[in-house]
């Protein structure tokens, strides 16, 4: 059982109490909801920056442009939720259910995507710079002009991605996995990074 304080206006008056809140993925649900404002617990915001949302259940959620610098999502269900522009720098994903979400401009630097979700993904023109996406199941994620400088992408599965007009500086992409249906850059070697490649029925 998890205690809860709150603070709720009545009538222009600020009153405190407790409740009583089961689980802690039951708490990282209310304390999500409440900071984005689906409760009337506290003021409405989407600013749930370090925020410990660990196994929070949040599929189709409408997290554009949210701040969840620094939050704890580990094991998070994010299906088909929309993070458009959203800020997630430094924040934890590992093993994160992200597949089918909206990421396009999003904002994942150095954000640990390790063992992630990500079949699908739209992370169109997102900053991933120095991101941790080993183990990242990326199939058919589209990353067009995604900034994937410096990230991390040893055993990444890329199969059927669209990785054009990526920037790839310094990335490791040691042991990926890609297919004929990726699409790459014709200037781009992927034997040269060390990507491996899957033929069909494989």
């Amino acid at each position: 059982m998890a205690w809860l304080r709150f603070t709720k206006l009545w009538g222009g008056a600020s009153l405190l109490g407790w409740v009583v809140f089961p689980g802690a993925a039951a708490f990282a649900q209310l304390e999500l909801d409440a900071q984005l404002g689906r409760s009337q617990i506290v003021f409405p915001s989407k600013d749930c920056p370090a925020c410990d949302l660990t196994g929070a259940e949040l599929p189709g959620a409408d997290l554009r442009g949210a701040n969840l610098k620094e939050a704890i999502l580990r094991q998070a269900n994010l299906q088909a939720a929309d993070l458009s522009q959203a800020i997630l720098n430094l924040a934890d994903l590992r093993g994160a259910n992200l597949s089918g979400s909206a990421q396009a401009g999003a904002f994942l630097w150095e954000a640990d995507l390790a063992q992630a979700n990500l079949q699908q993904t739209d992370l169109t023109g997102a900053n991933l710079q120095v991101a941790n996406l080993s183990g990242a199941d990326l199939r058919r994620a589209i990353l067009t002009g995604a900034d994937l400088t410096g990230a991390k992408l040893h055993n990444a599965d890329l199969r059927g991605a669209d990785l054009r007009g990526a920037f790839l500086e310094g990335a490791d992409l040691t042991g990926a996995l890609y297919n004929a249906q990726t699409r790459l850059d014709p200037t781009f070697d992927p034997s040269a990074w060390g990507m491996v490649f899957v033929k069909e029925g494989s």
